[in-house]
C-alpha cells in the first residue's frame, strides 16, 4: 500500500465493483472482525489493521509496539476513510514496502481461489519499521484475507515485534499447519494471455484507444481488462501494475 496523496480512486472502486449490487452494504460481520482485531493487538502487544475493502475504511488497533514505535499510545484506535494506512507504512522503508506489496500480490492471487476457505490461510513475512529516533526494528508482518460470498471484503494486517527476521516469506494452512513458501507460488497464471498483451501494450505508452485498435477490442473491453488486471494483481493503478509485472517477469 502506499502514500495518502498517491492514493488512486480507481482501485477503490474496483474494490468496491467486486460485490453483488444486490448485496447488503452492511454483512453483519464487521463488528466480529474489529473484535478479532482488537483481541489481536492486546494479546500480540502488535498494531493490528482491518480494512473493509467495500466500505473503503480501515480501523487500526494499536498494541505496545505501536507506542514503542512512537506512533500512538496503547490501546489507541484510528477509524480511517481509506484502505492505505500511511501512518503505518511510512515507518517501512521504500525498498520494503515495494516487496511486501509483490507479496501481498501473490497472497491475494492466491486466496482469492480460496472461497470458503479463505479464513485458513495467512501470509507470514519480515519487514523492519523506523521508531522515532529513526532506528529499524524488526517485525513479523502477518495479514490475512476474508471473503464475503464470492469477494474478498476484510483484510487484517498484523505487525508483529520480533528479535530477528524470518528465513522466507510464507503461506501457512493455520487448519493443517501446511507452510508453502511464498518463492513457489506459481504467479504467471495471475493474468491472461488477452490481459498480458494490453499490460505490455500500456507499459509501451498506448492509450486505451490506440490499444483498442491494435487488439481489435473496443475501448470498453480494454477498460474492461485495465480494471481486471488492477483487482488481479491488487495494485493501484496501471502504471504500478506495470511496474509489478515486470518484476515478476509476467510481461
Amino acid at each position: 500500500m502506499a502514500k495518502n496523496n498517491h492514493r488512486n480512486i480507481e482501485l477503490d472502486t474496483i474494490f468496491s465493483e467486486q460485490f453483488a449490487s444486490a448485496e447488503e452494504s452492511f454483512d453483519g460481520k464487521l463488528d466480529n472482525y474489529k473484535t478479532i482485531a482488537a483481541v489481536y493487538a492486546r494479546m500480540e502487544s502488535c498494531i493490528s489493521v482491518l480494512s473493509d475493502l467495500k466500505e473503503r475504511k480501515s480501523y487500526i488497533f494499536y498494541g505496545a509496539l505501536g507506542q514503542d514505535l512512537g506512533i500512538a499510545d496503547e490501546g489507541i484506535i484510528h477509524e480511517l476513510d481509506t484502505i492505505w494506512e500511511e501512518e503505518i507504512l511510512c515507518r517501512i522503508p521504500s525498498e520494503e514496502l515495494q516487496r511486501k506489496q509483490e507479496e501481498e500480490m501473490k497472497f491475494f492471487s492466491f486466496v482469492k481461489k480460496k472461497t470458503g476457505e479463505s479464513y485458513r490461510y495467512y501470509m507470514v513475512s519480515s519487514l523492519t519499521m523506523r521508531n522515532l529516533s529513526g532506528e529499524l526494528r524488526p517485525v513479523i508482518h502477518k495479514i490475512f484475507y476474508f471473503h464475503c460470498s464470492k469477494a474478498i471484503r476484510y483484510a487484517l494486517c498484523l505487525y508483529i515485534a520480533a528479535s530477528s527476521a524470518l528465513t522466507e516469506s510464507r503461506i501457512v494452512n493455520s487448519r493443517t499447519g501446511e507452510e508453502i513458501p511464498l518463492c513457489k507460488i506459481d504467479s504467471s497464471g495471475m493474468l491472461s494471455s488477452r490481459e498480458k498483451e494490453v499490460l505490455k501494450l500500456i507499459s509501451k505508452g498506448h492509450s486505451s484507444k490506440e490499444i483498442a485498435e491494435i487488439l481489435g477490442i473496443s475501448i470498453y473491453t480494454v477498460s474492461r481488462h485495465r480494471q481486471n488486471i488492477i483487482e488481479s494483481m491488487n495494485v493501484r493503478n496501471s502504471s504500478q501494475a506495470c511496474q509489478m509485472a515486470h518484476q515478476m517477469g509476467l510481461i
